[in-house]
């Protein structure tokens, strides 16, 4: 079929048409969520940071609007400070939906983004039917097509969960009309309009859609233009295209470069590790073309087409000469499906997840188009292969069904036989109005779908969404009410305790509602520099987009960050895993459940423990910026353990270069090895370097034979506990070996007289779980149980997106004893398989010379601290030559003049914002500007210089003709 740009009639009829269809199919997506009393608000992403950053950057557009010239470039409320253009740029700059926000106010702005969600949907099929009108297909035929393109397994998810990756589903149809538009000898500007369009979107998209739109080319030139093309005309307005979108999205686009290249994406392993993807989701793939609904698949690859996408496929593949260009790029979606390295080179080097799928709807969607078109001409034999193939897919199916039992795939099959049904009818009965019953039987398809995915206990969506009012509810109780009365000043920072949830259910990463300055934050790009200091601390719970969250709850990486606050909820977990120097400084209006968590011995309400979110303030905070004159260079630093990195950032300041004029840092022995031993639980001694971990049952006590000892006791009381590991390998069991330990403790204990094991059975029950869950798998947890609760070191799984980390190393903080430290922990890893762990306990203590060391940095503080747009400034006084630090994260964009002269910024501590001061009194002032931007937007002037000379000679030469 070949695309004509002949204007076609009726076009009015079939926009409203598709209108009114998509009110049926936006009330099957969308419905559900309404009637079960939910939102359209995801509760990890969209709650963390969709829904809080469209808020935000409405806010910074109308202050733009009310003030032009007016650009803020630092937010101090982004975790401990970051460039705000990196955060939106990935987010809201580029997305022309996110400039509706500013037709609501802003009481309404849950409303609104629920609103521009379902305009993303109905952009999606517009796009769809633009792309198809193209074509000579019947109206209906369109339609059935729009209904296959925009009800899918990806919209689905990424409606409610990444809104914004609506968008490239919008633009790639767009893109190919304008290549086909180029390759038929027409103008190369609306090209250039949609190529603008796709690189300012978002960056990554841009990347992902850039692939796409090359691979359509070359395989349209191949299979159509290959002999009749005039090469060289045609590359000069692809060239002209492309360079002119480059050249006008240079704002975004050089800023945007910088930013990826200093964050924390870089050097993350590539597609996780994986070389071959887990045999479930081999098994499983062919289900998902026509059943996507399943949250946990959505990582791998969401396929879930309507039904009649299936005998499409079939149907163009019986005719490979008529339809190559489909046939190939669905044939190689296949082959790359199949190849953990192709999703990970779509994801920028990094996860092996199938998101580049976003470009295969569209042959699908019009292969379903095409079967539509002719299925009124259909011969027996076709309709035969269309029967057999259908016979052995289902065969396929069946089989996977009674495997692992999901009943998720049965409508999907009975609208797979109905639509079969439906083309018998059509060919031998010459049904009346064909299009229009194939259309219905599609429409319930996809509404079925849509419906399924959202319903409770089926697809389940609905139990990730918001419930009505929550997110309100969520940001005007984050604390507790506890954040009342505190001063919004960036100069201080808080903090919750880690895994200790004061709002029940979702985690909140990030804090841009409260107004207070939490060190907690998630987003797509994070500093690199941060990453390399919570990496060289080994923070144990870094992860490239939450590079901090509570910091384990390490006391003097808090006081460091400037927590002042913590805010704990009573009955959460590690509610008493409490930093040192942290005091009760307020609680919330206790609550008593008498059901749950009381003690047993209770006889009056007076006895029983109250619910209550506590607020605890500590004196020991450092604070934002303060002078150092004693000084840690790099050689002496990197020979330092992560706790005595720690420890050493209350001695003195990492710097590199030059140190003339100050004093190197008396390090003292506050960090104090603990000699410990592993004891099984079956009574003997275990090497940790060689655990073979073989009894899902068997726990472990790590031993401190010195706590024995009352002079080691008291050497080490009031101290933070920490295991610092040097190596942790996991080497799972093969699927053999995990099935044969799996059945011999299985079999042990049948103990009881007249018990028998069942060895058939429970061989394929085990088989049957590993192979569903993935296993063998690198994926563990060594956890480690303390008064406090339970401590864990997590390899999390190949199919975590963005917050993957392969865990070699870390170190575990138990807790802080004020008094003396436990004599044994218990220990217990979470998955059979060899362990190598090579370790050490220390103390880290925390006493008087702690204490003295931070009073001498609060005493060294930068003073009159003023805060404006991109600005921070004060006043110290310095007895000597010195550095002044900070928690401010370093930036190429900061800044920094002393007593009005520009200086020289340097980085501290690895990770953070300094100067060099000489002695004397000084007014310091920092400020901020996005690198690459002013480059950026000084080659997008001379891209629109360009393009309005471009303009001109088109429209003269136009004129002329």
């Amino acid at each position: 079929m070949d695309f004509s740009f002949t204007r076609r009639s009726g076009l009015r009829k079939l926009y409203l048409e598709y209108t009114v269809m998509f009110v049926f199919l936006a009330a099957c997506i969308f419905g559900t969520y309404l009637v079960t009393g939910h939102t359209f608000i995801l509760s990890k992403d969209a709650l963390n940071q969709h829904l809080p950053l469209l808020v935000k950057y409405r806010a910074a557009l109308i202050e733009f609007l009310h003030h032009p010239g007016r650009l803020t470039f630092w937010s101090w409320q982004m975790g401990l400070g970051t460039d705000t253009f990196s955060v939106y740029s990935y987010y809201t700059i580029g997305d022309v939906f996110a400039y509706l926000a500013l037709l609501f106010p802003a009481a309404k702005m849950t409303l609104a983004y629920q609103v521009i969600g379902m305009v993303r949907m109905y952009c999606v099929g517009l796009a769809f039917v633009y792309f198809a009108q193209h074509f000579n297909l019947r109206n209906q035929v369109i339609l059935i097509g729009t209904v296959a393109y925009t009800v899918n397994a990806f919209l689905l998810y990424a409606a409610i969960a990444q809104p914004f990756f609506t968008t490239p589903f919008i633009l790639f149809p767009l893109i190919v009309v304008q290549i086909e538009r180029v390759l038929q000898g027409g103008s190369a500007w609306p090209l250039t309009g949609v190529f603008t369009w796709m690189l300012v979107s978002n960056y990554y998209l841009a990347f992902v859609l850039g692939i796409g739109a090359l691979a359509y080319l070359i395989l349209r030139v191949a299979t159509h233009y290959r002999t009749s093309l005039n090469y060289l005309k045609t590359l000069g307005k692809l060239a002209f295209a492309t360079v002119t979108s480059f050249l006008v999205s240079a704002i975004l686009l050089v800023p945007e470069i910088l930013a990826v290249t200093n964050s924390t994406r870089t050097g993350a392993q590539f597609a996780n590790g994986l070389k071959v993807y887990p045999l479930y989701y081999y098994l499983f793939l062919p289900k998902q073309l026509i059943n996507g609904g399943q949250w946990y698949f959505m990582y791998w690859t969401a396929l879930g087409v309507v039904s009649i996408g299936f005998l499409a496929l079939v149907y163009i593949y019986s005719r490979p000469r008529k339809y190559p260009l489909l046939t190939i790029s669905l044939a190689l979606s296949l082959v790359m499906l199949l190849i953990p390295a192709v999703g990970a080179f779509f994801n920028g080097m990094m996860s092996a997840s199938n998101r580049w799928t976003l470009l295969i709807y569209l042959p699908l969607a019009m292969a379903v188009c095409i079967l539509a078109q002719d299925a009124p001409h259909f011969s027996h034999h076709t309709l035969w292969i269309l029967n057999i193939a259908t016979v052995v897919y289902l065969a396929i199916l069946v089989a996977t069904f009674y495997f692992a039992n999901n009943d998720d795939i049965f409508m999907p099959v009975l609208f797979l036989i109905v639509s079969l049904m439906a083309l018998w009818l059509i060919t031998f009965h010459k049904t009346r109005f064909p299009d229009r019953w194939l259309l219905a039987i599609v429409l319930l398809n996809a509404g079925f779908n849509a419906i399924y995915a959202a319903f409770p206990y089926k697809g389940d969506f609905t139990d990730k969404m918001l419930s009505r009012g929550e997110y309100q509810a969520i940001t005007a109780n984050r604390y507790g009410g506890l954040d009342q009365g505190l001063s919004r000043s960036p100069a201080y920072r808080v903090s919750t305790i880690s895994q200790n949830q004061i709002i029940e259910g979702p985690n909140l990463d990030n804090d841009l509602t409260s107004g207070l300055h939490n060190i907690n934050s998630y987003y797509s790009l994070q500093n690199k520099y941060l990453g390399q200091f919570n990496t060289a601390l080994q923070n144990n719970q870094y992860q490239a987009n939450i590079p901090i969250r509570q910091a384990d709850d390490r006391t003097v990486m808090n006081n460091f960050f400037g927590v002042r606050y913590l805010f704990v909820q009573s009955n959460g977990d590690n509610a008493t895993k409490l930093p040192a120097g942290y005091f009760l400084d307020k609680t919330s209006q206790p609550i008593i459940n008498y059901d749950v968590g009381q003690p047993s011995s209770a006889t009056s309400k007076d006895q029983l423990i109250p619910i209550q979110t506590e607020r605890y303030k500590t004196n020991n905070a450092f604070p934002l910026l303060y002078w150092q004159d004693r000084y840690i260079n790099q050689s002496r630093y990197r020979k330092l353990s992560p706790t005595q990195r720690e420890r050493a950032l209350a001695s003195g300041v990492v710097i590199s270069g030059k140190t003339t004029g100050m004093r190197p840092a008396t390090l003292h022995s506050a960090v104090i090895p603990i000699k410990s031993v592993l004891v099984s639980n079956r009574f003997n001694k275990v090497n940790p370097a060689q655990l073979k971990y073989v009894d899902s049952d068997e726990k472990y006590q790590l031993q401190f034979p010195q706590m024995q000892s009352k002079a080691f006791r008291q050497r080490v009381r009031g101290s933070e506990l920490h295991i610092e590991f040097t190596k942790i390998k996991y080497t799972p069991f093969t699927m053999k070996e995990q099935i044969h330990y799996d059945m011999k403790h299985r079999a042990a204990m049948a103990d009881n007289p007249g018990s028998v094991f069942n060895q058939r059975f429970n061989k394929y029950r085990y088989w049957r779980y590993h192979v569903l869950n993935g296993s063998p798998d690198i994926s563990f947890k060594l956890n480690y149980f303390s008064r406090f609760g339970t401590a864990s070191v997590v390899q999390a799984k190949q199919n975590v997106l963005s917050l993957f980390k392969h865990v070699t190393n870390g170190t575990l903080n138990i807790g802080y004893y004020s008094g003396n430290l436990p004599q044994k922990l218990t220990f217990k890893p979470s998955k059979l398989g060899n362990y190598e762990l090579k370790y050490r306990v220390v103390a880290e203590k925390l006493d008087g010379n702690y204490t003295r060391e931070v009073r001498a940095i609060q005493h060294h503080a930068l003073t009159d601290l003023k805060f404006s747009r991109n600005r921070v400034s004060g006043r110290i006084t310095t007895p000597r030559t010195g550095v002044l630090t900070s928690s401010i994260p370093y930036s190429s964009g900061w800044r920094v003049t002393v007593n009005g002269h520009p200086t020289t910024t340097v980085r501290t501590n690895q990770a953070f914002l300094g100067v060099r001061l000489p002695a004397g009194t000084h007014h310091v002032a920092f400020t901020y500007q996005t690198p690459g931007l002013r480059t950026g937007a000084l080659v997008s002037l001379v891209g629109l210089v360009w393009t309005g000379l471009a303009a001109a000679v088109t429209l003269i030469v136009k004129h002329r003709r």
